[in-house]
């Protein structure tokens, strides 16, 4: 029935309370130290109420492991991935991706897909996320929102430090002369609007069975993980893609759901070869 219902365009957006409105989905791999202020700055800063923690196996299981996450339990599901078999190569995370929608896109009406090492921000304080939401669902062809990555460097920091917001203020550039070509920045992470989900093509960005990606100036985005001219004037996403030289250790390690952990030339050229800017708006954030 879902297949016919995709293909006459005729799904309609899910009628939900204010706090399962928008979702977060995460995989996650052995990283429960780095929840609980992921989980503080979207439930207190963005109005988010759902997390959906996608366990991809971890050693324990990450719903064993902390009694407090920094807010209430309730707001937060665990699923093990050890239920369900592994697809195996660069597909593991587009499956789990997957399963979160199949799972729990009737609950709400945007799920967002973002790592732990990714912080969203309002750049403008006119506006929520939700009123921001709210005013592209009035869109009967937005179907996802495409959101430009801020990716901040170690900022010479050799080990853990208590909060990634308030340390890692140093990033690269946007590239701006050239459009932002040139910059990671113009990778995208989205919000998705379930209704008009069909599947991922990557960790960036989905395929839609009704609308479009769009930009947050309505600028229509056609690539499967880039966003250019980069702006953030409305909303960010924030990257902190080495942190420490101690977690980057740690996240070479790990490895990740997409079975292509990051190596020691993403670290060079992340603190060596792309020029840096100040970035220390999230320092602001508390809790």
């Amino acid at each position: 029935m879902l297949a016919v219902e995709k293909m006459l365009g005729i799904i309609e957006d899910p009628e939900v309370p204010d706090d399962d409105y928008i979702a977060l989905c995460l995989a996650v791999k052995d990283q429960a130290d780095d929840l609980p202020e992921f989980f503080i700055h979207h439930y207190h800063h963005l109005g988010i109420r759902r997390f959906y923690i996608m366990d991809d196996r971890s050693t324990p299981p990450l719903s064993t492991v902390k009694e407090d996450w920094g807010i209430p339990s309730k707001y937060i599901t665990f699923d093990e991935q050890d239920q369900y078999p592994r697809a195996g190569g660069n597909s593991e995370q587009m499956a789990i991706y997957s399963r979160c929608m199949e799972k729990w896109r009737s609950k709400h009406v945007w799920m967002g897909f973002i790592d732990t090492d990714e912080f969203i921000e309002m750049t403008s304080d006119n506006e929520t996320l939700q009123e921001m939401l709210h005013g592209f669902q009035k869109r009967s062809n937005f179907g996802a929102l495409a959101i430009n990555w801020r990716m901040h460097t170690s900022s010479g920091h050799e080990e853990r430090q208590e909060s990634v917001r308030k340390a890692y203020v140093d990033c690269i550039w946007d590239d701006d002369e050239n459009g932002g070509v040139a910059s990671n920045n113009s990778h995208v992470k989205v919000i998705v609007r379930t209704s008009m989900a069909n599947g991922p093509v990557g960790p960036h960005m989905w395929t839609l069975h009704r609308g479009f990606t769009w930009g947050e100036h309505m600028d229509m985005v056609n690539s499967h993980a880039f966003r250019n001219p980069i702006t953030r004037d409305r909303i960010a996403v924030h990257h902190y893609a080495g942190k420490s030289r101690e977690e980057y250790i740690e996240k070479m390690l790990r490895g990740n759901a997409m079975d292509d952990p990051k190596g020691e030339g993403f670290w060079e050229s992340l603190e060596l070869g792309l020029p840096k800017v100040s970035c220390p708006e999230m320092a602001k954030y508390d809790p």
